[in-house]
């Protein structure tokens, strides 16, 4: 059974455990490197789940995906971006880019958001593929790569509607785990 939980600051070390294992096993998907986020102390991975909300699913204790859901700094409104998605291989293909995107958006809505948006570099037909499933709208917008800008980024967006208009908790979980079946 597969779980989909938000990270909580207590969770720090999973989320750096995990982070780690996608720079290493999908080295050129992300813009920071192995060696750059190796380096970096708990005080960063506890900040860092400060700056977003982050996402983790679980295979009984195993994390074998993760997302970010963050404010873009550029004043945006009410829009969100998806960061740093990553399924490990062996999970592929069997509903965790969903489960995390599902909790990722819904989510999103009950902070008020109207819209989702994310990137896709060029040549990451699996992940276009994935978003475009989850109804995801290309934008027309491109951008250079930032650690290679040889390469370009694709964005995506996502308008929120009624479906997912819940009322926001009244006090934050920082862990409020959603079973995927």
């Amino acid at each position: 059974m597969l779980r989909v939980e938000r990270v909580g600051d207590e969770n720090w070390a999973a989320l750096k455990a995990v982070r780690l294992r996608a720079l290493e096993v999908d080295a050129d998907a992300f813009g920071a490197t192995l060696a750059e986020e190796s380096a970096r102390d708990e005080v960063f991975w506890r900040r860092r789940i400060l700056v977003g909300d982050w996402f983790l699913a679980r295979a009984a204790e195993e994390a074998v995906g993760v997302v970010a859901l963050v404010a873009p700094p550029a004043p945006s409104g009410d829009e969100r971006r998806l960061d740093a998605m990553w399924v490990a291989p062996s999970w592929r293909g069997r509903g965790v880019g969903e489960a995390l995107i599902d909790a990722a958006v819904e989510h999103a809505a009950r902070r008020g958001a109207a819209s989702v948006s994310l990137t896709v570099v060029d040549g990451n037909t699996a992940a276009r593929d994935l978003y475009l499933r989850m109804g995801f709208q290309l934008t027309g917008e491109r951008s250079p790569r930032p650690r290679d800008p040889g390469r370009t980024h694709e964005r995506f967006r996502l308008t929120l509607n009624a479906q997912f208009s819940t009322p926001a908790p009244s006090s934050p979980s920082s862990s409020s785990p959603t079973t995927i079946r």
